[in-house]
Parts: C-alpha cells; sequence; structure tokens
C-alpha cells in the first residue's frame, strides 16, 4: 500500500490531469459533436467553438484542482490566464493541422479524427499547464522539502 501510495503522491498532478484533462477532452469531443453531427455547422467552425469550451473549462480545473494555484493578486491570475492561453493557442493551431489534414486530406472520419487529435493534443496540454501553474509553487514545495529533511534530522 506504501508503494501506491508513494506513486501516487509522486505523480498525483499527472493523476489529477489525466482525469480534469479527460473531462476537458470530454467536452470538447461532445461540443464538436453536437455543433457538426447535430447541428451541420462546418467541422473547422465546429472545432474553433469546441476548442473555446474547453480550454475554458480546462483553465478553471486546472488552475483550482490540478495544480491548485492561488493567484496572490488579480494581475497575477491575469497572467496565468494569458499565459494558457497563449500556450492553449498554440495547440489549437495543431488541433485544427491535425482535423484538416485527418477529415479534408486523409478523408476520415470527423469523430475519428477528433478523438485521436485530442489524445496528442493533450500530451502537448499537460506539459504546458503544468510550467504555467507549476511556477509559483516551486519555491514552496523547494522549502517543504527543506522543512521536512531538517525535521527528519531532528527526530
Amino acid at each position: 500500500m506504501r508503494a501506491v501510495t508513494k506513486i501516487y503522491r509522486r505523480y498525483r498532478y499527472f493523476w489529477k490531469y489525466a482525469l480534469f484533462g479527460f473531462m476537458g477532452a470530454l467536452v470538447n469531443v461532445l461540443a464538436f459533436w453536437v455543433l457538426h453531427s447535430v447541428l451541420l455547422e462546418h467541422y473547422l467552425f465546429s472545432n474553433t467553438i469546441a476548442w473555446i469550451l474547453a480550454t475554458l473549462f480546462s483553465f478553471f480545473t486546472n488552475k483550482a484542482v490540478v495544480f491548485q494555484s492561488k493567484s496572490k493578486n488579480f494581475w497575477q491570475g491575469c497572467r496565468e490566464f494569458i499565459s494558457f492561453m497563449l500556450t492553449r493557442g498554440l495547440s489549437y493551431l495543431f488541433d485544427t493541422l491535425l482535423m484538416f489534414v485527418g477529415i479534408s486530406v486523409l478523408f476520415w472520419g470527423p469523430m475519428l479524427v477528433k478523438i485521436i487529435d485530442q489524445l496528442l493534443v493533450g500530451l502537448f496540454n499537460y506539459g504546458t499547464s503544468r510550467l504555467i501553474f507549476m511556477e509559483h509553487n516551486q519555491k514552496m514545495r523547494i522549502r517543504q522539502q527543506l522543512m521536512k529533511r531538517l525535521n527528519n534530522r531532528n527526530e
């Protein structure tokens, strides 16, 4: 049981991100499906609206739940939001390129392409989100580790 706890603690951000990343991808895929398959919108338009909804969902869940980032002031929160949106903007370009190639060049089904796309884009998003939200928590983690080592020496 200790080994499982140790693995969870070591990779806790990844496990949380995997859960909420899956939920964000689900928002993306479901929004895309409704817009493209039900409302018959063009796949690139549907992809853009789905991306916006999923990105907003992901920002708030990553900030509050996954990385537990607490902005010290309004401007720090704005900085996190802008950084997040800029990096997700890069992933949007990658997302759109994958959708275009998969659907317009390879003639694969839109939903199949969307699901493959979400898996690939999700990996990129994890790395960038971790950099944005963990930047402020790194100093605190270093202090906590130092205090833990000092306490272990004294015991």
